[in-house]
């Protein structure tokens, strides 16, 4: 008796058990059904395909521009001034007095020692007959020839101080700004104008860091003027120094540069020297690579396998120089590969990837107008 109560009590805990089985079943099938009624999660995304360009590393530097023909002009003895033979940047021929000191002394002093020179001539002649005819001694012509000979040099002497006072231009240049007036005393040494020549190219002198003095003569750079961003001519380099600053550092390079209007003597201007061969690197958009923990990283989009959209996989790089908009990628990408830009942040791997075109600068140009 007692064994059919327990059969029977077994049989009703196995019933409500199997009853209780079924309906759990059933409500796990309804929501993995209610589940999979939602749309699996996704992300839209801008792409680009990352793309193979020509990069050349190079640093920039602070130039300064220099006229092969340049000179700070003097005087050499103190006098007065009789003569201004130029206007305030006026062009100027070569040779072409500039200021005129008074010479009225040497001039007097010269017609005096041109005169001695003469009647010493007149004696060496005299006594170079008697000579011959043995009547006076070698000695007495030796003497008159040195007094001719004296007489000689002070006439090139007083010519050599009436040549220092006279300021001739030692080349075809434009000059500077100046105050003269005639009648004023100028001391020796006395700054007078500053002259630039006249010439086809001008140099640009800069300094780099020891870390790129291996830079070769014949290197082209790239010259801008301060707050101009389109570049003037490509100068070449044509000197190096052969010795480094002792305050700096640094060693000074020099290129050439063909001249135009806008240039001027002593004008500052932005030097770009490559410092490297061009390479071929791929790059991507900055808004593309990624940083966490684990180092730098894109999302490449990989074909879902039902062709209509794209699944993201996370893909380490190693990444190089920003140049503009633009990230260097020196490893870990190959040309062509799909790659999220704008939005890639929300991307994780395996996750359904949406993808709208990047429209181009033009286009969002229109679309704004």
């Amino acid at each position: 008796m007692n064994t059919r109560r327990w059969l029977i009590t077994i049989a009703l805990c196995v019933s409500v058990f199997a009853v209780l089985g079924v309906t759990k079943t059933m409500q796990i099938r309804a929501a993995i059904a209610y589940g999979n009624s939602f749309p699996e999660p996704s992300a839209t995304v801008e792409s680009m395909s990352a793309e193979a360009h020509s990069v050349q590393r190079s640093v920039n530097t602070i130039g300064e521009l220099v006229m092969p023909q340049t000179l700070a002009l003097h005087t050499e003895l103190a006098g007065r001034l009789v003569l201004v033979n130029f206007e305030s940047g006026a062009l100027i021929e070569k040779d072409q007095i500039l200021l005129q000191l008074n010479v009225s002394e040497e001039l007097a002093r010269q017609q005096a020692a041109r005169a001695s020179a003469k009647l010493a001539k007149l004696d060496v002649e005299r006594i170079g007959k008697l000579r011959n005819n043995k009547t006076v001694s070698e000695e007495r012509f030796d003497q008159a020839k040195a007094q001719y000979d004296i007489a000689l040099a002070e006439i090139d002497a007083l010519q050599a101080v009436i040549d220092k006072k006279t300021v001739r231009a030692p080349f075809k240049a434009y000059a500077g700004i100046h105050n003269f007036e005639v009648g004023e005393f100028l001391g020796a040494n006395a700054f007078v104008t500053n002259l630039v020549g006249i010439s086809e190219s001008v140099w640009v002198d800069f300094n780099l860091p020891l870390a790129y003095t291996n830079v070769s003569l014949g290197t082209a750079i790239d010259i801008a003027v301060l707050g101009e961003n389109a570049p003037l001519s490509a100068a070449t380099i044509i000197a190096k120094d052969s010795i480094m600053s002792a305050e700096s550092r640094n060693v000074q390079f020099r290129a050439q540069l063909d001249l135009q209007a806008n240039l001027h003597h002593n004008q500052v201007v932005n030097v770009t020297v490559p410092v490297e061969d061009k390479q071929v690197r791929i790059r991507v958009l900055t808004s593309a690579v990624l940083h966490d923990s684990l180092g730098d990283y894109v999302y490449v989009l990989d074909v879902d396998p039902s062709g209509k959209n794209y699944r993201a996989r996370r893909q380490s790089v190693v990444v190089g120089a920003e140049d503009g908009a633009h990230r260097s990628i020196l490893s870990g990408l190959e040309e062509g590969a799909k790659v999220a830009t704008n939005g890639a942040f929300k991307l994780r791997s395996g996750l359904l990837v949406y993808v709208t075109e990047r429209q181009s600068d033009l286009e969002t140009d229109r679309s704004q107008s």
